[in-house]
């Protein structure tokens, strides 16, 4: 728009001076043709030649601004001297005319542009008539002489020719410079003191040579010929030797502003450097308390970027929600594992916890000095439209537009990927969430924006499918090594109480129902009965409404529920379970025990419905050394939750459940359990031809 509006102060500029300049020149030529004697016509129509012979040897020179180089040019000649001697003897139409027609032909040899050259052709009408009128104010009331001709004093001529010089020179570079600050957006004045200072010493000298010029006609045209010739080459090589000077120094000029640009380049790509490193550094420390998914955070962006760009948001701004989609959840590092790897709800003071990831994340980001307004998507991201929202309550237009837009696209790719605590919705579920959230949760704008332009976003996220993903520096974080985990602290280690509770003695009743479950398990007979007989044993441990074993094949690493027992068994056994699905999936994926959770989040939504009543799960995994053998889920529905010591005897009947199984390491033999030691947890090796 700026350009826009220059550009036209421009056109707008060079018209009025065109204009003028073409009055002045039209009333001049009626003047010379209608009030001069055809003599004196002759002798003016033949001098127009001559000026425009002197203006085929031009001096070009380009026009600095500052230290700053600019396309603009101007353009000396040697026709100045001639349009000065004929304001002397003729007057002012004839200067005009000879001038005027001067500087269109001048122009026109110089550039094909009929703007330029009538631009040309009007400035120097006006600068020669403005010094022609100066000639005649200065030589009728300073020196009390009239007229024209060859009847002046010298001394006059002399004075008043170089007064109507240096009006010639302040018009000219005044109109020029006008021109110039208009186009660059200078400063008028500025501008003009620069060029006039600058031009002086190039047109000045051009008053002395039409001085001499002048006593020379006096006595003949061949002694002005003879005399101003050399005067006027003179003034031509001057000229060009100092264009070589100026020359030097603006390719001195050049040198060092590429220079600069250089390493202001160097800068700004140092700087961008440093952004990426430091947000590929970030996204590391989100990897390592969260998962990120290359593919989530791709498609986010791509999502974020179009609606922003759809809603008239900056290049900044769109940056920031490229940045955003990656780094939303970096306060996430200040949130204990627990609460981000629960299946189940949160609680009230855990969800508080949760919430202060939006605050810590923008003190973190807050921190470097991005280039664009990242720390505002970071902050408000969980803000709602209708006021409900955290970490401020913002609401509606006060919530930044660009933590509107990633709220709406992160939420619908996010609910679109498996939880441990929920199954992925389909396209259109998804959908139908966020429109259902439209006016509480998001932006009304820019949901519609976002679902009217899905299919493109969609067309483009399949465009880049097959092409390398980006990882914004996340990969799997580096693990301690065997010579690190046996390393103790110097002052030694702290008493575990809960560990200890965990190996602590048995009753003799918890002893006497594990060797029934040693007996169950180690006595020979096919898979399914052996795993029956192990749950039966286990429901004299652990109480349970339902029980279900679920195991890894070993050849595909695949997941299903193997056996189980107690209610709604018929509609668990044989379920193939995805990587990391449910409670059971995620304890697998973990390797770690996870109790008293709602057990529908285990489920596929039409089986949670059969399991409506039920009130707590416990899940453990089956492990063996470094192998994962499947895991132990147990529903209840008497239970409120699940004991430390029945925590305690499911885990040790999962150690006697995988001291059973096959191994592909060992060579499966029968052996008779072990005595259950009075006083500490049994230790019993097992082995059995049960085969899964």
């Amino acid at each position: 728009m700026v350009e826009e509006s220059t550009s036209k102060k421009g056109e707008v500029y060079s018209a009025v001076v065109i204009a003028a300049g073409a009055a002045v020149w039209l009333a001049a030529a009626g003047l010379l043709f209608s009030g001069y004697a055809w003599r004196d016509q002759l002798i003016v129509l033949a001098l127009v030649p001559a000026a425009i012979l002197t203006g085929m040897f031009p001096t070009t020179f380009p026009v600095p601004s500052g230290l700053k180089l600019t396309s603009e040019k101007i353009t000396f000649t040697l026709s100045d001297a001639i349009v000065l001697l004929v304001a002397c003897w003729y007057g002012l139409p004839a200067s005009v005319f000879v001038a005027g027609i001067e500087g269109l032909t001048s122009s026109r040899r110089a550039v094909r542009r009929l703007s330029s050259n009538f631009y040309s052709f009007g400035m120097m009408s006006l600068a020669s008539a403005a010094a022609s009128a100066s000639f005649s104010a200065i030589m009728r009331y300073g020196f009390g002489e009239s007229g024209t001709g060859p009847d002046q004093s010298f001394p006059a001529v002399a004075v008043v020719l170089f007064a109507a010089s240096i009006v010639h020179l302040v018009v000219n570079t005044g109109l020029c410079s006008i021109l110039f600050a208009v186009r660059l957006g200078n400063s008028i004045l500025q501008s003009w003191k620069e060029n006039l200072l600058w031009a002086a010493p190039m047109f000045l000298p051009t008053s002395a040579a039409a001085s001499l010029m002048y006593i020379s006609l006096q006595y003949h045209t061949l002694v002005m010929v003879v005399v101003g010739a050399p005067i006027l080459i003179a003034i031509h090589l001057g000229r060009r030797q100092h264009r070589g000077s100026v020359q030097e120094r603006l390719d001195l000029i050049e040198r060092a502003q590429a220079e600069r640009e250089r390493e202001h380049r160097e800068r700004v790509e140092l700087m961008e450097k440093s952004h990426r490193e430091t947000v590929e550094a970030l996204a590391v420390a989100i990897n390592a308390k969260d998962e990120v998914t290359h593919e989530h955070v791709l498609r986010v962006q791509i999502y974020a970027a179009g609606v922003a760009r759809l809603l008239g948001c900056t290049d900044a701004e769109i940056e920031a929600l490229r940045a955003g989609a990656l780094l939303h959840d970096i306060g996430k590092i200040a949130v204990p594992d627990y609460i981000l790897n629960k299946p189940g709800k949160l609680t009230a003071a855990e969800f508080d916890q949760m919430k202060l990831h939006t605050i810590v994340g923008a003190q973190i980001l807050g921190r470097v000095d991005f280039p664009y307004p990242v720390v505002p998507v970071v902050r408000h991201h969980h803000e709602r439209w209708d006021g409900k929202g955290y970490p401020d309550g913002l609401a509606g237009e006060d919530i930044p537009l660009t933590a509107r837009v990633l709220s709406v696209v992160d939420c619908f790719d996010a609910v679109r990927e498996d939880r441990q605590y929920r199954k992925a919705m389909t396209r259109d579920e998804a959908i139908n969430f966020i429109t259902g959230g439209s006016g509480s949760m998001y932006d009304p704008r820019v949901v519609g924006t976002f679902v009217a332009h899905l299919p493109e976003f969609e067309a483009e996220i399949i465009a880049r499918r097959n092409a390398p993903l980006p990882t914004y520096g996340v990969g799997p974080a580096e693990q301690l090594s065997a010579a690190a985990l046996a390393v103790a602290p110097a002052a030694g280690l702290a008493r575990d109480p809960e560990a200890e509770q965990k190996v602590g003695a048995f009753t003799p009743e918890e002893q006497g129902a594990l060797r029934e479950l040693a007996l169950a398990v180690g006595a020979p007979r096919g898979a399914e009965e052996s795993l029956a007989a192990f749950t039966r044993a286990l429901a004299a441990l652990v109480p349970f409404e339902t029980c279900a074993v679920a195991l890894v094949a070993p050849e595909t690493g695949e997941v299903s529920i193997a056996h189980a027992a107690g209610r709604h068994a018929e509609l668990l056994k044989g379920r193939l379970l995805a990587p990391g699905e449910g409670v059971t999936g995620w304890v697998i994926s973990n390797r770690q025990s996870f109790c008293n959770t709602d057990p529908k989040l285990d489920l596929p939504t039409p089986l949670a419905e059969m399991f409506a009543d039920y009130r707590t799960l416990a899940v453990v995994p089956v492990l063996r050394g470094q192998e994962t053998l499947g895991a132990i889920a147990l529903y209840s529905s008497s239970l409120d939750r699940y004991g430390p010591a029945q925590q305690r005897l499911l885990e040790q009947a999962a150690t006697l459940l995988a001291s059973s199984l096959p191994s592909e390491e060992r060579e499966h033999t029968t052996a008779p359990p072990a005595v259950v030691p009075v006083g500490g947890p049994p230790r019993i090796h097992l082995s059995s031809q049960l085969t899964h």
